[in-house]
């Protein structure tokens, strides 16, 4: 994490105040576990990233008695070429609905958005705002900024551009073309994994091509593992809402 820090230090904030402000004191904290929030949002680019970046953990939250909703960014309709794009779209929306009922999901969004062409449009940007001022979470799960996808980097320069209408939520950044640089938060999901697993396998036409159920499962033991455990873990860049806006304004977003 202070690497991280200090590469966004050096190139992205204003020389002039570098040497003036700490804005990330929150980042700064090692964490293991602490996830207590009641309600809970996850911004998910496509259908099944929300399964693959937090799916563990967000079963664990349904344990709790959590209220969780989804948001799903854009359509899906480029997830596999075997099948017409708006015949995809459909069964994408079923499968994400299987599979949201395995892990305890209460509440899934699907907004029209097309898959690949996500930007923080003026429509993009009213969408969100509402959907935060609805649902007032206070757990919100992100793709990281840097995660290397187009949809996935725009889901998070909708959010830094979306005026917010709460102030007290923790921001949750998981990864999922690029694998996080550091974290500060470790969710055990050694008890979910194998809930994980069959909502994951609900996302049939994602599997078609590469079963990637092993790659998750060896991931989630690699990330317990550098925690000092033997299980299986899910890993996430957390701070509260306010410390990720200045992230997001630090890198020009």
């Amino acid at each position: 994490m202070k690497r991280l820090l200090k590469y966004i230090y050096k190139q992205l904030l204003p020389s002039r105040i570098r040497q003036s402000i700490d804005l990330f004191t929150y980042l700064k904290m090692s964490k293991v576990d602490g996830l207590c929030e009641k309600k809970v949002l996850v911004l998910a680019p496509h259908p099944d990233d929300d399964i693959i970046g937090c799916g563990g953990t967000l079963y664990r939250y349904h344990l709790m008695g959590s209220e969780i909703a989804v948001v799903y960014m854009t359509d899906g309709r480029k997830g596999n070429n075997r099948y017409r794009e708006d015949e995809l779209v459909c069964m994408r929306q079923e499968e994400a609905k299987r599979a949201s009922k395995i892990i305890g999901v209460n509440r899934l969004i699907f907004l029209d958005n097309r898959d690949t062409e996500l930007s923080p449009s003026p429509k993009t940007i009213k969408e969100l705002f509402e959907i935060l001022g609805d649902l007032k979470p206070e757990a919100l799960f992100l793709p990281f900024f840097l995660d290397n996808h187009h949809d996935h980097i725009a889901t998070s320069q909708i959010f830094f551009s979306t005026p917010k209408s709460f102030t007290s939520c923790m921001c949750y950044s998981y990864g999922i073309w690029t694998p996080l640089p550091t974290f500060n938060i470790m969710s055990d999901i050694t008890t979910c994994l194998q809930t994980k697993i069959l909502a994951l396998q609900e996302h049939k036409s994602q599997l078609e091509d590469v079963d990637f159920t092993e790659a998750v499962k060896g991931i989630s033991r690699y990330h317990s593992a550098m925690s000092g455990g033997d299980g299986y873990a899910e890993i996430f860049i957390a701070c509260p809402v306010n410390e990720y806006q200045r992230l997001g304004k630090a890198i020009g977003w």
